[in-house]
């Protein structure tokens, strides 16, 4: 009797009295797609029923200040029972109205969306039912734009004699989840531009699914050969949406001097490293202060990034001299940092001027 009484109510919500039926739902990633006008068409459409229907979809994008920015609306095109994506080619049948301010004429200009706080919104009606909504639902992000993919190391134009190096880039910020990284790497031949021989030689590393800003070379991979260049990208992508490129940098590999030992990271102005917001801390912090007034003690703290709530303890304690100051700050021994973590320094430099810089923690054995 109970599963009976369990049975009506489902028929009762599925059919009532004719009026209730089930609406399509919406699939759409703002943090990827929601950056480009283009992208507001990846959106998948899931359609409950099991018959086809002829639609056109409606986006509108709105930034909370700035008001709506922009209004699409596609052409009729067949919605099949089932998961959807668009067809190709339908944003440039679209009809696309800009709003007349500032954000519109942006986006009409390039395409992409400005920093802001959005909202999109997707309606899809059925033509044959005299334009019935079949689908509402909107989706809230705010928007900031990526910052640079950066090449760490191999460094622009470095010489290396490891054969089997590990490459390190610094992350895309903000962080999507789901993202991941492909690395390619090829030969440099003689005569050849290093966007000529990405695209066409044969690479010797091609590494999708890379999950950290990093790449242990791979065993697979043939290791590289004394006395020639090469060079290599960084892509950040999600699903199949390509994010960002890094630019392409080159190196050689050479060993024939092995009477030169390496010698120890010169310690650089802690201006000049926060410039370039990013460095490479192998065991231990180096970088050169001015102190032109008094002795006194360095005011510093270092966070992390990778685990924003991992506390950072029993840091030394810095004395200044007048004049320039060379300091180390040994990282090798405390156990709040972690191998393959990112930190965050912020130094209260004795003029009262705040620096940061952003660091990846490198454990390397003695």
């Amino acid at each position: 009797m109970k599963r009976l009484k369990q049975l009506l109510v489902v028929c009762f919500l599925l059919t009532g009295a004719g009026n209730v039926r089930a609406q399509v739902a919406f699939s759409f990633v703002p943090q990827v797609h929601g950056r480009t006008l283009d992208g507001l068409l990846m959106v998948r459409i899931a359609n409950p029923a099991a018959q086809k229907a002829i639609v056109t979809l409606t986006v509108t994008v709105t930034e909370q200040r700035g008001g709506r920015v922009v209004a699409i609306q596609t052409p009729p095109f067949e919605l099949l029972p089932g998961s959807n994506v668009l067809p190709a080619g339908l944003v440039a049948r679209s009809s696309i109205h800009f709003a007349a301010n500032k954000l519109g004429d942006v986006t009409r200009q390039s395409g992409y969306f400005t920093e802001g706080d959005y909202e999109y919104c997707f309606e899809l009606a059925d033509i044959n039912k005299q334009k019935e909504v079949i689908g509402q639902q909107c989706f809230d992000y705010f928007l900031e734009p990526f910052s640079p993919l950066l090449l760490m190391t191999p460094g622009e134009q470095d010489v290396i004699c490891d054969k089997k190096p590990s490459f390190f880039w610094q992350p895309l910020l903000p962080a999507i989840p789901g993202m991941q990284y492909r690395l390619v790497l090829v030969e440099l031949k003689s005569g050849q531009a290093k966007v000529e021989a990405l695209h066409y030689n044969t690479p010797i590393i091609n590494q999708l699914n890379i999950a950290m800003p990093m790449l242990f070379y791979p065993s697979i991979a043939r290791q590289l050969e004394e006395g020639k260049q090469y060079v290599w990208q960084v892509t950040a992508y999600k699903n199949d949406m390509k994010l960002a490129d890094s630019e392409v940098w080159n190196f050689t590999v050479s060993c024939t001097d092995s009477s030169k030992k390496a010698l120890p990271e010169s310690f650089r102005n802690i201006e000049d490293l926060a410039q370039g917001n990013f460095y490479l801390a192998k065991n231990e912090l180096l970088f050169a202060v001015k102190n032109v007034y008094d002795k006194n003690t360095l005011s510093y703290q270092i966070k992390c990034i990778t685990q924003p709530d991992q506390k950072i303890k029993k840091l030394p304690q810095i004395k200044l001299e007048r004049g320039i100051n060379h300091v180390t700050i040994d990282l090798s021994e405390n156990r709040s940092f972690i191998d393959g973590y990112y930190y965050i320094l912020t130094v209260k430099l004795p003029s009262g001027e705040e620096k940061q810089l952003r660091f990846l923690y490198k454990k390397e054995q003695e």
